[in-house]
């Protein structure tokens, strides 16, 4: 085309508008679960939502917010996303808040020999076994923190600690499961009502004489003992016993009745199974790591005592821990508000 002038003129190019970009869409952080240990209220955290398209600037904001106070039960967190054209979406998730776990009993007995007790197993001296009695037991003990029902009552005020549940030790060194004598202080301590759980670990020293004739009556006196227990209402846990290391022998032997210890827990089990009792597998929890055996072969090291409170512990938050109702809930996501 020619202008007035005598030229030629080009219409110019108007470039086309940008796409609009797809509405926001946003996706909530996966449900979530606390437990609470003391107190009504936890303050729960968690990951902001996902988001993809909208047109920037995108806001988003939820309710409540992160780090705000949740009570005991189940509360909705709603969340938005508002993008620069004003056009939303929306999602949700559930917080469960749990009560603080709870025991259906907290007296705890904790009975047997020098293992109970706590013995170090570092202490024998080749001169000192010449004045101990047959059972070689000596007198010193781990510090009271180091014992395994010391241990175990740690365990269970931090986890329980709206009830404040106790362990008293009763471990006797030298005891054996087969005297009579065991199940008169046995009774002596059942019957002052004063406990609502025993928890039975005896028979290293019925081994010590290595005379397997004598298993059956020691897995007899345990017997007595369980029914004693049941008969004043107290609940046993019985438990095996752990491994001996007869490498281990500075300056004394005392494992040299390792080779019997495994068939002597297999008439534990047996006999956990034929009174309906929870068993405690210490031996079994020892995984055969004889590094958790003390330097006289007998008696567990530091980390062995840690060893057999951990069990007793897990043993007891499965059978008298109160069960807490909870729904799993996966992410949901709520109606589309797009406009």
């Amino acid at each position: 085309m020619l202008g007035s002038c005598g030229g030629s003129t080009t219409p110019t190019q108007v470039p086309p508008p940008p796409p609009t970009p797809d509405p926001p869409k946003i996706t909530c952080p996966a449900a979530q679960t606390v437990q609470l240990t003391d107190g009504v209220t936890a303050t729960v955290t968690f990951a902001s939502p996902t988001i993809a398209n909208g047109q920037a600037p995108v806001v988003t904001n939820c309710t409540p917010l992160p780090g705000s106070p949740f009570t005991i039960g189940q509360s909705t967190v709603s969340c938005q996303a508002t993008d620069g054209l004003q056009r939303t979406d929306t999602c949700s998730f559930v917080v469960t808040v749990l009560a603080p776990p709870k025991l259906t009993a907290t007296s705890f007995l904790a009975f047997g020999d020098s293992i109970t007790a706590g013995e170090d197993g570092q202490n024998s001296t080749a001169s000192s076994v010449a004045t101990m009695s047959a059972r070689l037991h000596p007198s010193v003990l781990f510090p009271q923190a180091q014992r395994y029902p010391q241990e175990l009552q740690q365990s269970l005020v931090t986890r329980y600690k709206t009830q404040n549940p106790t362990v008293t030790n009763q471990g006797n060194p030298g005891e054996m499961a087969r005297d009579r004598g065991t199940l008169s202080r046995f009774s002596s301590l059942t019957s002052s009502r004063q406990y609502s759980v025993v928890l039975i670990m005896e028979g290293s020293n019925d081994l010590y004489d290595r005379d397997d004739r004598v298993v059956p009556a020691a897995i007899e006196g345990l017997r007595q003992m369980i029914r004693d227990a049941r008969s004043r209402n107290m609940r046993p846990y019985l438990a095996t016993i752990p491994p001996m290391n007869p490498a281990a022998c500075s300056p004394v032997c005392r494992g040299l009745a390792w080779s019997l210890v495994s068939g002597f827990n297999d008439n534990v089990r047996g006999l956990a199974v034929s009174e309906g009792v929870p068993l405690v597998d210490v031996y079994q929890g020892f995984g055969g790591n004889l590094a958790l055996v003390g330097p006289d072969g007998l008696h567990p090291s530091a980390d062995g005592y840690a060893k057999i409170a951990d069990l007793f512990f897990t043993a007891i938050k499965q059978t008298l821990e109160t069960p807490v109702a909870a729904t799993a809930f996966s992410r949901s996501r709520a109606p589309s508000g797009r406009r």
